[in-house]
């Protein structure tokens, strides 16, 4: 059974099989102004000679999946024969959603896995959780961790931090300020951080226990969302 391992970034999707690399394609569609409003989707950019004659449809509105017409065009094609091929009977998912995600949201998600495209287990988590993984599964003596990655939300310290080692300064000075004296913290900024949560991901799927993790579709048809609800404690 293949694991593919989704990053559903609001910009960009990090995908990839658990057993190979990831790629980093943008999570949208693009529309053309002009040649009769001509769609392209995710990576079908790289087509185009001239892309300043598009505008972009994302899914995501303020950090949460809202258009799901939009979506569905490119996981079909993310998912299709000309991306990565997916045999839906013989494939799990590990896929991430904000914190606090909406119900509505949540039950349209399992739907969509589960009974449109029917992969055979699913694992919503977020993606910062991901990050945490990654980081503690290699440094397993730290206490307590900030991973700045894709998902990081401080958005009022990072735009003004233009160095790495600025930016890991800042935030730690502002952590550290609010933190309990007796707490240690530790914050670090990844190589490539907007594939960090997706390493996670990759990780997690090959975690002797990602059986007990996850819902499958038997549980799923049999339970409904309440399952996903017990098990994905997002």
């Amino acid at each position: 059974m293949s694991t593919l391992v989704l990053d559903n970034g609001a910009n960009f999707a990090k995908i990839g099989y658990s057993h190979e690399k990831v790629s980093v394609i943008p999570n949208c569609q693009f529309r053309s102004k002009t040649s009769r409003l001509k769609t392209f989707t995710a990576n079908q950019l790289d087509e185009i000679k001239d892309p300043s004659g598009l505008f972009y449809i994302l899914p995501f509105q303020k950090g949460y999946l809202v258009n799901w017409d939009v979506q569905r065009k490119v996981w079909d094609h993310l998912f299709g024969k000309d991306m990565f091929k997916v045999d839906f009977a013989d494939t799990n998912i590990v896929i991430t959603e904000p914190y606090f995600n909406f119900s509505s949201i949540q039950d349209t998600m399992n739907e969509i896995l589960f009974e449109e495209y029917q992969f055979q287990s699913a694992l919503r988590i977020n993606a910062g959780s991901l990050s945490a993984h990654r980081y503690f599964h290699e440094n397993n003596s730290e206490l307590c961790c900030i991973v700045v990655d894709s998902s990081f939300s401080f958005t009022h310290i990072v735009p003004y931090c233009r160095g790495r080692k600025m930016k890991e300064d800042r935030v730690y000075t502002e952590v550290r300020a609010l933190a309990p004296v007796e707490y240690q913290v530790s914050v670090v900024l990844p190589q490539n951080p907007i594939c960090y949560p997706w390493e996670g991901g990759k990780l997690l799927a090959e975690n002797p226990d990602f059986e007990e993790m996850v819902v499958t579709r038997e549980d799923y048809e049999e339970n409904g969302h309440y399952v996903c609800e017990e098990k994905f404690d997002i």
